[in-house]
């Protein structure tokens, strides 16, 4: 379960997506007989409507999480967007706020179904390296790739699609603070000069003026 206070909720859920587009990767998390089972993959994405519907992606066959997924299907994938350190020196001197951190998430929640085939499996490596290969200068040929080589590894993974039931993102930017103290931070944010910090500061500004925390006891809400 993940824990969701009511003020990190309602963040517009095509961020959400943007951002399962954007990462490509996450970790799938299941249980079976007790025991928690943990796979890092790169996946494809699959949206209608605007809403993520399937994910898609393959395992090697020498894990055993897709033996796990075959007996019990329920699983979860956390796609772990940026997240950054705030200092409480970047707040007004009206703000009690305590240090903290903001991060954003989301976990896809659904069921996965094992995609038995070579055909099936081919086809999701194929679209994994053209989405992938898209994103830079100078595209890598996957025609050029040896038919011979591509046999003799294809046996050795399995392709699966994760059925999508629901999609909670957690988005926690203290966006029920004062937007003079959003503004402080996402300022102090932006000196740290890194790329996590710098998302973390466009969220921040993405808030301001859509939150009426003016003179809110932002004490109350120091729990992440």
């Amino acid at each position: 379960m993940l824990f969701m206070p009511e003020r990190f909720t309602g963040w517009p859920q095509a961020d959400a997506v943007r951002l399962v587009q954007q990462l490509r990767f996450g970790l799938l998390v299941s249980i079976f007989e007790n025991e928690l089972q943990f796979s890092h993959l790169p996946l494809l994405v699959d949206v209608e409507d605007g809403r993520i519907v399937r994910l898609r992606g393959h395992f090697a066959r020498q894990n055993p999480h897709w033996r796990a997924l075959a007996a019990d299907p329920r699983a979860t994938v956390v796609f772990n967007g940026p997240n950054a350190y705030l200092s409480a020196q970047w707040f007004t001197p009206e703000c009690e706020a305590a240090p903290s951190w903001n991060y954003v998430v989301v976990h896809v929640n659904g069921r996965v179904r094992l995609l038995d085939t070579p055909e099936q499996t081919s086809a999701i490596v194929d679209e994994l390296v053209e989405v992938n290969e898209a994103e830079l200068p100078e595209r890598w040929p996957l025609e050029d790739y040896s038919p011979e080589r591509r046999a003799r590894l294809l046996p050795h993974i399995l392709g699966f699609a994760l059925d999508v039931d629901d999609v909670l993102p957690k988005f926690k930017l203290n966006q029920h603070y004062a937007d003079a103290d959003k503004l402080g931070a996402a300022r102090g944010l932006e000196s740290r000069g890194t790329d996590a910090a710098r998302a973390i500061a466009a969220y921040m500004r993405a808030s301001i003026g859509k939150a009426d925390a003016q003179g809110a006891d932002v004490t109350r809400h120091l729990e992440r």
